[in-house]
């Protein structure tokens, strides 16, 4: 019985992840960790570790073995709108004409009708800061603007579960700052992978560290950046 409601409670529950490329060596080698709901987790490693790899898994774009479970349920296509995604490089994610546009995308996908779907968009652009330049396009907007925007796409879709590949990078440290702000103030969960250990230091409670294809420790933030022999270990530092 707590088994099964630990299971339930969870937004997402890793089990034993294990990946392949054809032909080539295991990437991931049985990864298994949860995330409640609200929790916000940081995934670090090395280049080459496999964080962006577990991070197409998570999101079916990989056939993995092992278990994802979102919110007590398998992970399928029936589910796949209780999660955000933010990738990257924001331009896979803004190329309408205008920004407005990019944010109603995903939203009129799912067959909303294009008023309520604009309402949302504009809710979501002014959440992160950014809802004086919903007329312009991406390519006309600082890289922050951009991060910020794609963002705010994501949470047009009212996710319960954000995942993040790299949000900081390329950002100088005021951007990154706004970033790591609008953030914090979400509700939902949210797993960030990121390089930058001192944004994942003041935004997550906990960090997974990736070493080899498996997570090598899973502890507070605070406790695992205070491990210097660790970190370098991991090829952190």
């Amino acid at each position: 019985m707590g088994e099964e409601h630990r299971r339930m409670s969870a937004a997402l529950e890793v089990a034993d992840l294990r990946f392949a490329f054809e032909n080539d060596r295991p990437v991931l080698r049985g990864v298994s960790f949860q995330l409640a709901p609200g929790e916000c987790a940081g995934l670090v490693g090395a280049n080459g570790s496999g964080k962006s790899t577990l991070l197409w898994c998570l999101l079916g774009l990989y056939r993995a073995e092992g278990s994802v479970r979102l919110f007590g349920e398998p992970l399928g296509r029936g589910n796949l709108h209780r999660v955000g995604v933010v990738f990257q490089n924001p331009e896979d994610q803004l190329f309408m004409p205008a920004l407005i546009e990019d944010v109603m995308l995903p939203l009129i996908n799912r067959g909303l009708a294009r008023e309520e779907a604009e309402q949302r968009a504009r809710r979501a652009l002014a959440a992160a800061g950014i809802e004086e330049v919903a007329g312009r396009p991406a390519s006309k907007l600082s890289l922050g603007e951009r991060k910020r925007a794609a963002i705010a796409a994501a949470l047009a879709t009212e996710p319960e579960l954000l995942i993040l590949d790299e949000p900081t990078a390329e950002l100088d440290g005021r951007s990154a700052r706004r970033l790591a702000e609008l953030l914090a103030g979400l509700k939902v969960a949210r797993l960030i992978a990121s390089h930058d250990l001192a944004f994942l230091g003041k935004l997550c409670d906990r960090l997974l560290v990736l070493a080899g294809g498996v997570i090598v420790k899973d502890g507070p933030a605070g406790e695992i950046l205070a491990d210097s022999v660790l970190l370098e270990q991991a090829g952190l530092v």
